[in-house]
């Protein structure tokens, strides 16, 4: 749902996010993608997280008054992503103002409102050798009008809006955000950043829909949110995460379904050390999607084949992965324990860890001491 009243600069930056989220591909249908953006929000290095190849920007009036040295920063951003491959479309409304005017020759599309079509603005748009977009065209009479003329057309009378379909973005925590924030420009590997993102059931879903679109296109299946950040690097993370600080629209405050699955996720993990190291990576990860389905309100495991995180982990969803299964079943019973019955010790709570020490083999103190740390580690990470 589209907010109300939203500034311009902020709309671009709900859009991107959603875009890499989804993927360019997705929601384009594999043609080129033409997005609104602020002329001040050129410099932006969000938009350094597209497919340049898949891009049109369409640039429109600036939201802050811009000087003689930030147009010269934004001449700069425009001439380096052509070079990359994207191209520039402008209105011509936007020629009343000197500094748009200027950027003519910079544009490969110029766009016009059917109603304002006239020979001369066709005229210095083919001498310019630009391409034509007619905008608005509304009925037959607006197509007839246009057709004469247009390199490409826009307009109810052609096709309406499209939905996408039911999507949820991934919602995170802004104390994550921020802390990735502050790391982002001194970290010295992705495997730095990579920690902050894994304990975030939404950053992480995040970024391996990410790393899992047409711009990446990973050739083995991702197993750990670490190989996933090693795949984008650190310069694509950091624009990534930028995309984000732009925009906290999607962020959550839920605390309890975000720390249940970071829970199920660490003691998932813990466990599997003991009984089936070979699984480690995804038994984090079977825990930490494990609350997804409520979360966002989507199917599990349509949720998982999308993000492709691994077919063993849906396996351990469906049971065809008994090992992983039964790593989850553990991990959910101990991560329903909560800390104050266990240094209770009441009768309830002891037979619950005495089935568990004879399913697992786990000794009683050591599954103690697993609960107790996923807990220390989950209440430390929420005082940062």
């Amino acid at each position: 749902e589209y907010p109300k009243e939203v500034p311009y600069n902020k709309a671009t930056s709900m859009v991107i996010e959603i875009i890499l989220e989804r993927g360019v591909s997705r929601v384009s249908g594999g043609k080129r993608l033409m997005i609104n953006v602020p002329m001040d929000f050129l410099i932006n290095k969000a938009l350094e997280s597209l497919d340049p190849q898949k891009l049109i920007i369409e640039v429109i009036e600036p939201q802050i008054s811009i000087g003689d040295i930030l147009y010269k920063q934004l001449v700069s951003s425009i001439d380096k992503y052509t070079q990359k491959g994207v191209l520039f479309s402008m209105n011509e409304k936007c020629f009343s103002n000197n500094r748009m005017k200027s950027l003519f020759e910079k544009m490969h599309i110029i766009s016009v409102d059917v109603d304002r079509l006239d020979s001369k603005v066709v005229q210095n748009v083919k001498i310019g050798k630009k391409q034509l977009l007619i905008l608005k065209i509304q009925d037959d009479k607006d197509y007839k009008k246009a057709i004469q003329y247009g390199d490409l057309m826009q307009g109810l009378y052609l096709e309406g809006p499209i939905p996408l379909g039911e999507s949820q973005t991934a919602p995170y925590l802004k104390s994550t955000l921020f802390r990735l924030i502050k790391q982002v420009y001194t970290a010295k590997s992705p495997k730095e950043l990579a920690e902050l993102i894994a304990m975030d059931v939404g950053m992480t879903a995040k970024v391996l829909r990410f790393v899992n679109s047409a711009y990446y296109s990973p050739l083995t299946e991702i197993k750990s949110i670490e190989q996933a950040c090693a795949i984008m690097g650190l310069k694509a993370l950091r624009n990534f995460v930028l995309a984000l600080a732009m925009n906290d629209q999607m962020s959550t405050e839920n605390l309890d379904m975000w720390k249940k699955s970071l829970l199920r996720a660490i003691i998932a993990q813990k466990i599997a050390e003991i009984i089936s190291p070979k699984y480690e990576s995804e038994a984090y990860l079977i825990g930490l999607f494990s609350l997804i389905d409520e979360i966002l309100n989507v199917d599990k495991i349509t949720f998982i084949s999308e993000i492709k995180i691994g077919q063993d982990v849906i396996d351990g969803y469906t049971g065809r992965n008994q090992t992983l299964k039964k790593i989850l079943d553990y991990s959910i019973e101990l991560e329903e324990l909560s800390q104050a019955s266990i240094n209770e010790q009441n009768g309830s709570e002891d037979n619950i860890i005495a089935n568990l020490e004879e399913s697992t083999g786990i000794k009683k103190q050591r599954l103690l001491d697993i609960i107790k740390y996923a807990f220390d580690t989950v209440e430390a990470i929420l005082k940062v």
